[in-house]
């Protein structure tokens, strides 16, 4: 029977591994009997080596099967999550988490998969929990949550067990700055199995390889997008569409069609901003940047920025038929108040 070690021995090769292969493998990252050292030594090798789209994909699969049911299947085809990867060390503002809120403020179901921050000063998870949502909570609360606030919060360490003997290692590689195949698989293994996505990655080489490895997964549609940096000398890209620079954007399932292209800021309608305009800090920070979304007087950068992704969203699950149309839906929903309404009733719901 092969161990971790002769598989990891494949991966140093240059080797791609089998299904089967796959399966074994994850047998062995989530047990406890198997040494740390050697669990680090094949996501180091697996990452070296690069994953294929079909080891992505058996990835994805895989964990699935091993994840907790939330029970949210009669919301799930009509669902959007919304996240990244992380790992773009650009210091954002947690830009999809708010965008989530105005998908949610108009109607559309939000099944939002996250953690707390692993690589970041402010996670998902931290934002949410800071506005009143509680990161564990009962099946029918849940439920609920979905019927009234057109959200549920799924925290993954409550949903993925089986990551628990994974955490200790991937914690230690984020500290030498390597990023692992856990930080593609976070975003893409929602246990709800939401029908669609809008999923940033930190780096333009992931985005076909994630794109059709979604595709492979059975996904509705959606996009996975990618922002460019240029001119500056610690980031280059970003795991949000921004007005920083151009993006790259791919589509899979219905939304296919959408081959990898690169989108500039005139699809929106928008001017440049320097990347200064989407920073975030600590959790106090982003809080404060929230309230300046929700009373309209954020940087121009952030708010375009927001209103992009926003409209995005809105175009995959077919709320609007084209970009401007997602923008102005976006920006009426912040300028009236419907946003500002919304995370108010979110307090009240969760008390």
């Amino acid at each position: 029977m092969d161990t971790l070690k002769n598989l990891t021995a494949i991966l140093k090769r240059r080797e791609n591994l089998t299904k089967e292969q796959i399966k074994l493998s994850i047998d062995m990252l989530v047990s406890e009997q198997i040494d740390f050292s050697d669990k680090e030594s094949f996501l180091i090798s697996f990452s070296q080596k690069g994953e294929t789209i079909s080891e992505i994909a058996s990835f994805i699969h895989y964990f699935l099967k091993l994840s907790t049911d939330p029970e949210l299947s009669d919301f799930s085809e009509n669902a959007i999550d919304l996240c990244g990867t992380g790992g773009d060390k650009a210091g954002s503002f947690n830009i999809s988490t708010f965008v989530s809120f105005i998908l949610a403020a108009a109607g559309i179901p939000v099944i939002k998969h996250g953690n707390r921050s692993i690589s970041s000063k402010c996670g998902s998870a931290d934002l949410l929990e800071a506005i009143g949502i509680p990161l564990e909570v009962e099946k029918n609360k849940r439920q609920e949550g979905v019927k009234f606030l057109n959200y549920a919060f799924l925290f993954a360490p409550a949903f993925h067990p089986a990551f628990k003997h994974i955490a200790p290692v991937r914690k230690e590689l984020a500290k030498k700055g390597i990023i692992s195949i856990f930080n593609i698989l976070g975003p893409m293994i929602n246990p709800a199995r939401p029908g669609y996505q809008l999923l940033g990655v930190y780096s333009e080489k992931l985005v076909s390889k994630i794109s059709e490895s979604l595709d492979q997964s059975g996904k509705k549609g959606g996009f996975v997008i990618h922002g460019i940096i240029k001119g500056n000398p610690t980031v280059q890209g970003i795991d949000e569409l921004s007005s920083c620079g151009e993006n790259i954007v791919q589509g899979f399932g219905q939304n296919s069609s959408t081959k990898k292209t690169i989108w500039g800021l005139e699809q929106f309608g928008f001017e440049p901003a320097p990347i200064e305009h989407i920073a975030g800090g600590d959790l106090s920070k982003n809080l404060q940047i929230m309230e300046q979304l929700l009373n309209g007087n954020a940087s121009t950068g952030l708010t375009d920025s927001i209103l992009m992704n926003a409209s995005l969203a809105f175009l995959t699950t077919g709320r609007t038929d084209n970009l401007e149309e997602g923008v102005e839906l976006a920006k009426k929903l912040l300028q009236d108040g419907t946003v500002k309404t919304w995370v108010e009733k979110v307090t009240a719901f969760f008390k």
